[in-house]
């Protein structure tokens, strides 16, 4: 192993995971990822020295759901509770756009996300240009592949033809699929994803239950849905899923603002993670988030950041703070774990991301704060108060100094 693969870094505090918060700590890098932990000054032969014992190290974040080309329509599509308003001016404003445009947006909405402590990304990729964007930025990614047919048969063979045909495979950029939504996607249309996603080990994600509108024509085919899509299948997204084994850890779904009796107990007990993104939530000025029936029931939830067109920035300490002001009784551990280890359970990645331990990805920020406390170093990651001063992915610097 050459020395410049070695590395050390120093910590006044080292957040292992929201629940180990280590002081005085050394993590020990070889060849990108963890090797170890150690108290105390530990030397290590040949290492680079990382010296932050100013400072907190943390994995970095793990942004649960983007969609990064949307970047392009930052500041011209409209706020507030019209969401079928929204969805016709984003349909129109990306039909105006070409794929170069698309994948600029996707590689600075990367950069910008990096800067911010987030080192890995799930990133709904609707054309292909995203997977080309992301594929030029340092950051971990997955760019899921949107697939829809709008309830059309005509339209389902030419989405799954286009799903068959696997992405090029790249270090730090890997595949996954993303139906886009229950009234969006065929029963014909979720089979076949379901198949590809088996053959292929893929990560799968979904919106789900993100407006009263879309419950209501799944449940019983009437409401606004009813007039543009038709013929319901009048059972929930859930049996759904669960009928083409899509429901289970594999799978993410995105929003559950709108659950339904049972369905929270029924997410936990299949294993799926659900993702919250809090400035989308308020951009379309919804309904509180239903945080506690979720707790209770026992579900992973992890945190998104959205789009730029429908949210002010990439940040995702932004939309920690913003869930701990919706919810202030959450807890710095469940906050922290919101935004790092949850987000590796939506990708299937948990213990390699999100998390600093034995064999996980050398992933991590180095933040600027000085706490006196295990769970002070937590508030400050949480509240805001801790900047990142560097980034690291696979043991390499990619932000800062």
């Amino acid at each position: 192993m050459a020395p410049s693969d070695i590395l050390a870094v120093h910590a006044r505090w080292l957040v292992c995971s929201p629940e180990e918060v280590l002081a005085d700590a050394v993590l020990i890098v070889r060849g990108g990822r963890v090797e170890r932990v150690a108290r105390g000054r530990v030397r290590v032969s040949g290492a680079r020295v990382v010296d932050a014992r100013h400072a907190v190290v943390a994995a970095g974040m793990v942004n649960a759901h983007a969609h990064l080309e949307l970047g392009a329509l930052a500041g011209r599509t409209p706020r507030g509770g019209d969401f079928s308003a929204w969805v016709r001016s984003v349909i129109g404003l990306r039909a105006a756009l070409r794929p170069h445009e698309l994948a600029r947006a996707a590689r600075e909405g990367a950069a910008r996300a990096l800067a911010s402590g987030t080192t890995c990304v799930l990133d709904i990729d609707t054309t292909g240009a995203a997977f080309e964007g992301l594929r030029a930025q340092p950051i971990r990614a997955f760019a899921l592949r949107e697939v829809l047919d709008a309830q059309d048969p005509t339209r389902t063979a030419g989405a799954l033809a286009r799903l068959a045909r696997a992405l090029p495979r790249r270090a730090r950029v890997r595949e996954g699929v993303s139906p886009h939504a229950p009234f969006t996607v065929s029963p014909a249309l979720l089979a076949g994803v379901a198949r590809v996603a088996r053959k292929r080990r893929l990560p799968v994600q979904m919106h789900w239950s993100e407006t009263e509108a879309e419950v209501e024509w799944m449940a019983e085919g009437s409401g606004p849905l009813a007039r543009m899509l038709g013929r319901s299948p009048r059972r929930s997204a859930l049996d759904l899923l669960e009928e083409v084994g899509l429901l289970g850890p594999e799978l993410s779904l995105v929003h559950g603002n709108w659950p339904k009796r049972g369905e929270a107990r029924r997410l936990a007990s299949r294993g799926v993670t659900l993702v919250h993104c809090p400035g989308s939530h308020a951009w379309f000025e919804r309904e509180p988030f239903p945080w506690r029936e979720y707790r209770r029931a026992g579900v992973e939830l992890a945190l998104g950041t959205d789009s730029l067109a429908s949210n002010e920035d990439l940040d995702l300490r932004r939309e920690v703070r913003l869930a701990w002001r919706s919810a202030p009784w959450l807890s710095p551990v469940d906050l922290w774990r919101a935004a790092t280890s949850a987000g590796a359970a939506a990708c299937g990645e948990r213990g390699r991301l999100g998390c600093l331990q034995p064999g996980s990805a050398a992933d991590f920020v180095v933040f600027a704060a000085a706490p006196t406390t295990r769970g002070a170093a937590l508030e400050a990651l949480c509240g805001g108060e801790a900047a990142p001063e560097s980034v690291w992915v696979g043991g390499r610097r990619v932000v800062g100094r």
